[in-house]
């Protein structure tokens, strides 16, 4: 009694917890990898940035210092040519007025050597002292220039005793180093300059982009510049990664809570000109990883919910398995319907526009049309598939519908494939269309060969029955005839007679060689498979026909890639290639050629023998394995139907192409992998 497999509900249970523990698995380390890619990518951002903003920052340093420097330079070169005035006696305050003027200057000073101001550009400010007048509260480099200690001095910003204001000032001086010319001005501007270009405002600017919660600038002290909404933060002293940072010159990152947010932030030191200024810090947004974070928590649960949905329905398929006959014919169906959908994966692909031009050429097609995906992608299809292109734009053209199937033909050099097409077109604008294609090539060689091998063996059978039945009344005529042209003479036309007994005999010896022929074709072939080396057995071949090639002046010409170790009965096979080159030979002219090629593909042995003799009609072509078909005029019509008959016992099938005046071609596809 035949055995039924039963499948226990408990099985299914422990398969679908392993799975989904797999799943889970699999979701988690999932998860881990994008985590760990995301702060890859996060490391590189926050590098990039802080670095963009550190060279900013040191570049808008650069810049304030140059301006200064420019700005000194035009205010000690306006205080040398006033040095120059004033050297000749005749300079009044009207004269310091108009030049203050004319070059945007706030105030002219010249001092004596006491450090009383002798000439102003203008009426002094209630409350600043008068010509005539000395401050003790002036800067202590101006007392250092009336001293004589230097020539010049820059005294930079300083804010204004009385208004309150900034000043810009230089001094120099005078030219009999008595005394001192200081110029200054109102350092407005100067200031206005450095808060559109400070470090403060690339902070603003940058923090604005987004993903950036924060950017501080802040050393051991507290907090330098901040971008928006930003009041409050640890301080140096108390973070220890804060105070490495201080001391050196790398960036460093971590996760860090601010305002009860975590983010990602970068830290790394600022210095311009050996002076350690502070520590940029910048905090990125982790939005990405916290939805990353749902959305696997969420695919988690929709694989645990969907993991017990499949088993749920597992088991019901089981149970009604276990009871119900009918459910077991439909959940065969459904394997089916699987086996067959996983099939037409393998099947070519090929998906082109309304234009024809190729966007996607799966892995089949290439192997399909002998050609890559990259010679053939944004070309048109007729590029390299004329044929079904042409086939395709018919019936377009004529409206067919949405899915099409037709049948086509593909030439490949020698050779010719039969496909298979299912053509699905798309209602979206680009009106692309899918074309998946079967290769029919070998299933048509196998029903031919099928149809060949049972239309040989039925004319065996009959050859068989026949023979049988023809045999004994055929020898019992020839020896009636052998009696007859023994034992009796007539008394007149004895010559005759004795010739009319002679011709039956003889006739009687050539139907019983036929069915001698016939009763041989119908017994079964039996196989003394041998291993032999090819190179040895197609050499012999070659030198069996070498002779008869250089008599008929026809180049004979026998390829291998290699030699390799062949699995066939070896006098079988010799009689089969013997069969096809002599049918070769005799169908090509003179100064024509015959070539033999063998190789091994897989675990099979291919041989073609190609001629460029006469050819076989369309007609013909049919007909050439069909028992006593021939068209020589001593041929007996059993070679090929004998070569058919070997290759079938080795479970190998032969194929033929030809053309008339073009040649023919025989391709052999044996098994190599026999059991000795």
């Amino acid at each position: 009694m035949k055995n039924k497999f039963r499948l226990h509900p408990k099985v299914i249970i422990i398969i679908s917890f392993f799975m989904g523990i797999v799943m889970i698995a699999s979701a988690y380390f999932e998860l881990s990898e994008s985590k760990k890619e995301i702060y890859r990518l996060f490391d590189r951002e926050a590098a990039s940035l802080i670095e963009t903003i550190r060279l900013s920052s040191i570049n808008t340093l650069h810049a304030s210092d140059e301006i200064e420097n420019l700005l000194t330079d035009r205010l000690l070169d306006n205080a040398r040519f006033i040095r120059h005035l004033d050297s000749s006696g005749r300079l009044t305050e009207k004269d310091l007025a108009a030049y203050a003027k004319m070059n945007s200057l706030f105030r002219i000073n010249i001092l004596n050597a006491e450090g009383i101001r002798v000439l102003s550009n203008g009426v002094p400010t209630p409350g600043y002292f008068r010509k005539g007048e000395s401050s003790s509260r002036r800067p202590k480099e101006i007392n250092e220039l009336l001293s004589g200690k230097t020539d010049q001095v820059v005294v930079g910003l300083r804010e204004s005793r009385i208004a309150g204001e900034q000043r810009f000032a230089v001094a120099l001086a005078r030219a009999n180093k008595k005394g001192a010319i200081i110029i200054n001005l109102d350092a407005a501007s100067l200031l206005e300059f450095r808060k559109n270009i400070g470090i403060g405002k690339i902070v603003q600017d940058i923090a604005s982009n987004p993903g950036i919660v924060y950017i501080v600038l802040q050393d051991s002290v507290g907090i330098v510049a901040a971008s928006k909404g930003v009041t409050k933060i640890n301080s140096v002293i108390e973070d220890e990664l804060l105070q490495q940072a201080l001391t050196i010159d790398k960036p460093f990152t971590r996760e860090f809570t601010f305002k009860g947010n975590k983010v990602y932030e970068v830290i790394q030191q600022l210095s311009y000109e050996g002076e350690n200024i502070g520590i940029f810090r910048i905090g990125l947004a982790m939005d990405e990883i916290r939805n990353l974070e749902t959305r696997m928590v969420r695919r988690v649960v929709i694989l645990f919910f969907l993991l017990a949905a499949i088993s749920i329905i597992v088991l019901s398929i089981v149970f009604t398995m276990q009871n119900l006959k009918s459910v077991s014919t439909e959940l065969s169906k459904f394997k089916t319907f699987t086996g067959t959908v996983l099939g037409n994966m393998g099947e070519a692909v090929i998906v082109v526009d309304k234009d024809f031009i190729v966007s996607l050429f799966n892995k089949q097609a290439e192997k399909l049309f002998h050609t890559s995906s990259e010679e053939v992608l944004n070309r048109h299809l007729k590029f390299f598939a004329k044929e079904l292109f042409e086939e395709l734009e018919k019936l377009i053209f004529q409206g067919a519908a949405n899915v099409i199937e037709f049948s086509t033909e593909l030439l490949q050099s020698d050779k010719t494939k039969y496909l298979s097409v299912t053509a699905s077109q798309s209602d979206d604008q680009g009106g692309s269309t899918t074309l998946v294609i079967k290769d029919l090539t070998e299933a048509r060689l196998l029903e031919e060969q099928k149809k060949r091998n049972e239309k040989l063996s039925a004319m065996g059978e009959l050859a068989s029955g026949v023979a049988h039945e023809i045999r004994n009344p055929i020898n019992a005529i020839g020896m009636i005839a052998q009696r007859l042209g023994r034992e009796f003479t007539p008394t007149e036309g004895s010559a005759e007679y004795h010739d009319i007994t002679k011709v039956l005999k003889t006739e009687v010896e050539r139907i019983n060689k036929i069915i001698t022929q016939f009763l041989n074709y119908a017994k079964p072939i039996e196989l003394q498979i041998q291993k032999i080396n090819s190179g040895e057995f197609f050499n012999e071949l070659s030198l069996l026909f070498s002779e008869q090639a250089k008599q008929r002046s026809i180049h004979f010409d026998v390829t291998a890639a290699t030699e390799f170790e062949m699995k066939v009965d070896p006098e079988l096979m010799k009689q089969t290639l013997l069969n096809l080159l002599q049918n070769a030979f005799d169908a090509t002219p003179e100064n024509g050629s015959v070539k033999l090629n063998y190789y091994k593909k897989d675990s099979n042995i291919l041989i073609i023998i190609s001629d460029d003799g006469k050819g076989i009609s369309e007609e013909n072509l049919s007909k050439i394995f069909n028992l006593y078909f021939t068209t020589k005029k001593e041929g007996n019509g059993l070679g090929l139907s004998i070569a058919q008959k070997i290759i079938d016992q080795h479970h190998g099938t032969i194929h033929v192409t030809s053309k008339l005046n073009h040649g023919t071609t025989f391709t052999l596809n044996i098994p190599n992998n026999e059991k000795l």
